[in-house]
């Protein structure tokens, strides 16, 4: 029996991922970090997933699953020790709990010589498969059969997960508090490089080749685009990301950011020119059929994470200069990204706050980690916030 075991059980790792290896055939265990909802889906023994799209919608009902007891980490190692695919769907907050875990059962495996297993990060978060690297090797150190099981039977895979899952409408959780809302559209793409074994024969689920690299791809380029629509959409009195479609000056503004970011992760990588062009093509065709509801207040969540120094927009920024690139709209975006206030997100209230008592330079040093080395960075920052607030975009 084809079994996946899925850490994280939300939008992402419920809705997109299991729906998808659920349709393969996959029998899925589910561990999220809420041990009172696991064992309420436990009971309630299925869920809904909507997939929408341009030609409408389709419900699949998931029962094929055991929502594992997360009151502590024993199901899940023990899960982790005999399952040998796993679909990390998780903020980068709970790394180190998961490698705890997975140190356990790499111990087990490697003692009792099992097959090799690989771990799929699907996640955005930078460098995730070096972080899992580096941190495992340390806490396996002194352990030479699990390091050489580590290293030789264990694949830990960056994946791309280019598909929207968004939180479910009202009507869809009052039939099922469970229930996910994802896109139709796009695929998941599987580091194979990183991969042991045969990629699963899963529809959409397709391999990618430097798949460490392509995440950069992914976050500077496709993840800054739906932010900035966020931010900026904010600033327009939307509510979701399809309202902003056809905001000329809103498209126009989050195109030419793209754009710079593109040329600037283009000139790091040097992706191969076909590849790079189907990329392009695909962001382009995504952006265009997506018609789900996805709130802006979801998208824009946690602005000190988005706009913090390696992430989707100063991280771009800063790869243009270096490429001698000037990324003025992404400066656009960086700082719609401080005038963004949701009150129900702290981390918004936390910043403008900030910009509002130390001006609006000290919160770029403090929330972008600009030193004066950035000057350059920080001026198109500075004067794009002053315009955003001398002419209002309502």
């Amino acid at each position: 029996m084809k079994e996946l075991l899925i850490v994280g059980a939300g939008k992402i790792g419920r809705g997109v991922i299991g729906s998808l290896f659920f349709e393969a055939g996959y029998h899925l265990y589910i561990y999220g970090f809420r041990a009172e909802r696991m064992r309420r889906l436990k009971e309630q023994g299925s869920y809904l997933v909507e997939r929408s799209g341009e030609e409408g919608s389709e419900r699949i009902l998931i029962d094929n699953f055991d929502a594992l007891d997360s009151s502590d980490s024993s199901d899940l190692i023990a899960h982790m020790k005999r399952v040998d695919l796993i679909a990390c769907c998780v903020y980068d907050n709970v790394f180190e709990h998961i490698c705890q875990s997975l140190k356990e059962a790499i111990i087990y495996r490697a003692d009792h010589d099992a097959e090799p297993f690989n771990v799929l990060l699907c996640v955005n978060a930078l460098g995730a498969p070096d972080y899992f690297e580096t941190k495992l090797t340390e806490m396996l150190a002194g352990n030479e059969k699990a390091t050489a099981y580590l290293k030789e039977k264990t694949g830990i895979c960056q994946v791309l997960v280019e598909m929207p899952g968004v939180p479910a409408p009202k009507e869809l959780l009052e039939e099922d508090p469970f229930a996910v809302s994802v896109g139709s559209t796009g695929h998941i793409e599987i580091d194979e490089d990183a991969f042991i074994g045969e990629l699963p024969k899963v529809r959409l689920v397709n391999g990618v080749k430097r798949g460490k690299a392509r995440v950069y791809q992914k976050v500077y380029c496709g993840n800054m685009r739906h932010c900035m629509l966020a931010f900026l959409g904010k600033a327009r009195g939307y509510t979701y990301i399809c309202d902003t479609y056809g905001d000329e000056w809103l498209e126009n503004s989050v195109l030419h950011a793209f754009y710079e970011a593109d040329a600037a992760v283009q000139a790091e990588y040097q992706f191969d020119e076909k590849d790079h062009q189907l990329f392009l093509k695909f962001t382009e065709d995504a952006l265009k059929s997506q018609q789900i509801k996805d709130p802006i207040q979801r998208v824009a969540a946690d602005p000190k994470t988005k706009l913090s120094r390696s992430n989707r927009f100063v991280g771009p920024a800063l790869l243009c200069i270096k490429h001698h690139i000037v990324p003025f709209y992404l400066a656009k975006g960086i700082a719609y990204g401080f005038l963004y206030r949701e009150e129900s997100d702290a981390a918004s209230v936390e910043i403008t706050d900030y910009v509002k008592e130390n001006g609006i330079e000290k919160a770029i040093e403090k929330y972008c980690g600009l030193g004066e080395e950035d000057w350059a960075l920080k001026q198109l920052i500075i004067a794009q916030y002053e315009e955003a607030c001398k002419f209002p975009v309502k």
